[in-house]
């Protein structure tokens, strides 16, 4: 009787332990990147002065992470999860609002406020996601991890190139939000190089990293050298390229990883 008890508790305890993470480390990262990469496309737009394959774009990303907010809720256990969901949700309806508020295209410009808000609504959300993030280990969690970064990076070069006054004013909306170039540079440097010396005997996931490597060699002087030269067509391009090879690479860092 005690063997059958026993038989019959194994499996519900599997199941409680596998519903206590239905909201994966790869969603939160997933929906990180659009965070920034939304931002990054709003300011785009603004730059490429109201280009409508720039707003499309937007469009896109905005409908994509629309959708990966929906299916976090619907994942979600009830609980600490299922609020933490339902917050989410309510963030991210004020931030898809400002995201869709550009003027550029009507006005020739968008108002301070309207990139106020953006701002720090991308912020807010980036942080409440980070409250998750940071609690909840993957495989491979450093490469996604960097992919977010450079999101991050990318929208703050983009946010200050759109900006009249250089982005002195506007930033993330908050002094404490704002990310420094010459802090975020190096950074980005130390953790690229560790991820390559930890991937250096997966040659698929090596070759992707040397891909990410060549690329921001050439748009990081533009980053940490910003007002003497400004090529915010370039930096877009290449970071867009160089964050799917970071994901490609954590792809593939992770199969490596069950299959081992």
């Amino acid at each position: 009787m005690k063997r059958f008890t026993v038989a019959l508790l194994l499996p519900l305890l599997f199941i409680a332990q596998s519903g206590s993470a239905a909201i994966s480390r790869l969603d939160l990262d997933k929906l990180a990147e659009h965070v920034w990469h939304i931002r990054a496309a709003f300011h785009t737009y603004t730059v490429m002065q109201g280009d409508q394959e720039y707003n499309d774009r937007l469009e896109e990303l905005i409908s994509d992470a629309g959708a990966l907010v929906d299916d976090l809720q619907a994942s979600a256990e009830p609980g600490d999860e299922q609020a933490f969901a339902e917050q989410l949700s309510e963030t991210w309806q004020r931030y898809q609002k400002f995201a869709e508020s550009n003027t550029v295209a009507e006005m020739g410009y968008n108002t301070f406020y309207a990139i106020s808000d953006l701002e720090k609504e991308a912020l807010a959300m980036s942080r409440l996601i980070d409250t998750r993030r940071t609690g909840v280990s993957s495989q491979a969690e450093e490469l996604s991890d960097l992919a977010v970064r450079l999101l991050r990076i990318t929208s703050e070069y983009m946010s200050i190139t759109s900006s009249t006054d250089g982005g002195g004013s506007v930033g993330t909306g908050a002094d404490e939000g704002r990310l420094e170039f010459v802090e975020a540079v190096p950074d980005f440097d130390s953790r690229l190089a560790a991820a390559q010396k930890t991937w250096a005997d997966n040659p698929d996931v090596s070759r992707e990293l040397r891909s990410v490597a060549s690329k921001w060699a050439f748009i990081r002087e533009s980053l940490v050298k910003f007002y003497e030269n400004s090529v915010p067509f370039v930096v877009q391009r290449y970071s867009g390229q160089m964050v799917d090879a970071l994901n490609n690479a954590a792809d593939m860092a992770r199969q490596a990883k069950a299959a081992s």
